[in-house]
């Protein structure tokens, strides 16, 4: 049920024992163009993109060119490289065309790679029409590796794309390989291509037997097909060719002093890695989980009951596997791979370290009855993106059974509580206080999900701007002007007009003068406020500030306001309890 976790960047060589899955999509652009075609209810553009001459173009240096011919128009003679007017005059003027969507394109890549996640937790990219899966130690979920080749070729062909499939020791081996059958292959108009997977030896086979059928499968490839550089191996080809060297095994057999001077130490590393000589890591289009479990079913399941259970399997294995690693999961991320290839994710945040199964089933049970199984479900993943390390968990204690021992028991309900609540109502909404390093009031504090939130309690007084004076217990989403009259112009408020109302000042103190960051102005003095704490003849209690450069408003001998032309200078901040 728990399967092994490939190490994508794990050095090859031989015997190394990987199996790299290769999935190469020939017709990408041309398949997509079939697919809008019939989004669009054109049933003879479908029609003509599938059996007729088509192609897609780009610019050129010589105006637009063919940048993929379908397999009708490659018969006609059209070609890669071909300007317009010459794909036309090859077809009699009966092509058809559309530009090429290069953007577009690796959407649909990506899109597959996230359907290809149900088989291998590591898929990268192949260039820009290939996929390329670790499946070493997961073919046995998939009754081996002809099964999951089956699966995989029904899945994408069922999308829509052709497809050739490849499986090698290497990344380089098993992507040169499903190309080289795909160039055989459209040499041959089969469209969708039938029969499209090499498999060098087998899983089982031991490291000379596989040795000698790799050697055996790509020896006769053209030196070409052995990088996605196939501008650079074409000259390189070429040269070869003039040498009559026009077979990557004829290649491996020069001297490599040879090579390496004519050609560059470039060459020598491609065939080093193609036959398993040299590491040829598999970059993964994600970084993978550092703890990953999985489950798949030759029969797709789909009761509420059996996904229940399918869940508390994975959940056990999952915490196994952290507690063999001495970590605790602070993310949990639940992938359900559906047979109609549709893909359901449910992500959860812990506030506290955790690898208690009850407490991760109880937040994951939220989320199940979310998920709608259609046609079934055939593989579900369970992973922890984000792990921390976590001591060992004391279950004699009462009430520490979830947490660990450095977290006091009210810490680990207040997390549990968090994770309930976050769980249930969506991630994120529940929050918490973060001190930053700002001056002002506004930017001293920022709300975070709780989730995320540093495991410990958090002060005001925290950080390297400590307050010296008190704040008030609600603070105003931003500051609000207030008229004010002063009777001096350093004085603090005698009267103020806020909101509407006109409030009489009977207490005050300050001022506290907060300036604010010089480098966020440059050649201008920085802001600086000066506030104060008033209370007024109707018990209201106010935190206001007078920004720099007030002047505030002098009472003349009458007791009346001179002017008002420094009304907006004055804000109210905040309200004291």
């Amino acid at each position: 049920m728990s399967s092994p976790h490939p190490d994508p960047a794990r050095p090859a060589g031989a015997g190394s024992g990987r199996r790299i899955l290769a999935l190469h999509l020939p017709l990408l652009a041309v398949d997509r163009q079939i697919l809008i075609a019939q989004a669009a209810g054109d049933a003879d553009a479908a029609r003509h993109w599938r059996h007729g001459p088509a192609a897609c173009h780009a610019p050129g240096p010589r105006g637009p060119m063919i940048t993929i011919p379908n397999p009708a128009a490659r018969a006609a003679g059209v070609r890669t490289g071909m300007t317009l007017a010459e794909a036309r005059a090859r077809t009699a003027g009966d092509i058809l065309l559309a530009p090429a969507d290069p953007r577009g394109d690796r959407r649909a890549l990506a899109w597959l790679a996230d359907l290809a996640d149900r088989f291998s937790p590591a898929v990268g990219l192949d260039g820009d029409q290939g996929l390329l899966l670790d499946i070493t130690g997961v073919a046995h979920l998939f009754r081996g590796e002809a099964g999951l080749i089956a699966r995989a070729g029904t899945l994408i062909r069922g999308r829509g794309f052709s497809l050739t499939a490849a499986i090698a020791p290497t990344p380089l081996a098993a992507s040169a390989l499903a190309r080289a059958r795909a160039h055989v292959q459209a040499h041959v108009q089969a469209y969708p291509p039938a029969d499209a997977t090499v498999v060098v030896a087998h899983d089982r086979a031991g490291p000379d037997e596989t040795r000698a059928a790799l050697a055996r499968l790509v020896g006769p490839l053209p030196p070409e097909m052995i990088s996605l550089d196939g501008e650079r191996l074409r000259r390189v080809a070429e040269g070869l060719a003039r040498l009559g060297i026009r077979r990557v095994d004829a290649l491996d057999a020069l001297p490599r002093s040879s090579v390496a001077e004519r050609f560059g130490p470039g060459l020598l590393d491609l065939l080093d890695r193609l036959y398993d000589r040299a590491p040829d890591p598999l970059h993964p289009r994600r970084p993978s989980a550092p703890v990953e479990v999985r489950i798949s079913w030759a029969e797709p399941i789909g009761r509420a009951e059996d996904i229940a259970a399918a869940t508390a399997a994975l959940v056990d294995d999952l915490v196994a596997d952290l507690g063999a690693a001495g970590l605790g999961a602070r993310r949990l991320a639940l992938s359900v791979h559906l047979v109609d290839g549709r893909l359901q994710r449910a992500e959860l945040g812990l506030a506290l370290a955790s690898r208690e199964p009850r407490h991760m089933m109880r937040l994951l049970a939220e989320r199940l009855d979310r998920i709608d199984p259609g046609l079934g479900i055939e593989v579900m993943v369970l992973a922890a993106p984000v792990v921390q390390p976590l001591a060992d968990l004391d279950r004699s204690l009462p009430g520490l059974g979830q947490a660990p021992l450095s977290a006091g028991t009210g810490s680990a309900a207040v997390a549990a509580l968090i994770d309930r609540i976050d769980a249930r109502l969506g991630n994120g909404r529940v929050r918490a206080v973060r001190i930053e390093a700002g001056v002002m009031p506004e930017t001293a504090i920022r709300l975070i999900p709780a989730a995320i939130a540093p495991q410990r309690v958090v002060r005001i007084d925290d950080g390297p701007h400590r307050v010296t004076a008190p704040r008030p217990a609600r603070l105003l989403a931003r500051p609000e002007p207030a008229l004010v009259v002063a009777a001096l112009p350093d004085d603090p408020p005698a009267r103020l007009r806020w909101r509407g109302r006109l409030h009489r000042v009977h207490l005050a103190d300050g001022p506290e003068r907060l300036t604010g960051p010089w480098w966020e102005s440059p050649g201008a003095p920085a802001e600086a406020r000066d506030y104060y704490r008033v209370e007024t003849e109707d018990g209201l209690r106010l935190w206001v500030f007078r920004s720099r450069g007030s002047a505030g408003l002098v009472l003349d001998g009458d007791g009346a306001a001179d002017d008002a032309a420094a009304a907006d200078d004055w804000f109210v901040h905040g309200i004291f309890a």
